[in-house]
């Protein structure tokens, strides 16, 4: 009987140690997630491509470089989570591997997005957010 003891005890120790070195994967800051469900990327690859054609359609004074350049930056993450298919010719010269602050920028502007009703201006502090949030990775 006692040979047994340890052999449990051995388990019991396994189990509780691979389940705490689960728990602190699970909650390690340092890895960020960048998956985002097709509704989410669906609704902003209709913002962000109405907003960029409406951005185009302005005289050319008026177009706010800024804006035009964070919705184009979006642009370019929603095409390289395959959410917008442009084929290699027609890819925006401006599309380059993000680095994860970059990457964590456009999934908050796609995270707000999904909030905001679309048919409204409402949206324009998503735009605003994901500005401020590329400047600060520069």
């Amino acid at each position: 009987m006692i040979p047994i003891l340890p052999n449990k005890l051995t388990a019991f120790f396994l189990v509780l140690m691979g389940s705490l070195t689960l728990l602190g994967c699970a909650n390690n800051l340092s890895q960020q997630n960048y998956d985002l469900d097709t509704y989410t990327l669906g609704r902003s690859a209709v913002f962000t491509q109405r907003e960029l054609i409406n951005e185009q359609l302005k005289e050319p004074a008026e177009i706010d470089t800024e804006v035009r350049d964070t919705l184009l930056f979006n642009y370019c993450d929603l095409v390289a989570r395959d959410s917008i298919y442009v084929s290699s010719d027609n890819l925006p010269q401006q599309c380059k591997p993000l680095d994860s602050q970059q990457r964590q920028c456009a999934y908050d502007y796609h995270i707000c997005i999904k909030a905001c009703p679309l048919r409204t201006d409402n949206c324009q502090s998503c735009i605003n957010r994901a500005k401020r949030c590329l400047a600060a990775a520069g």
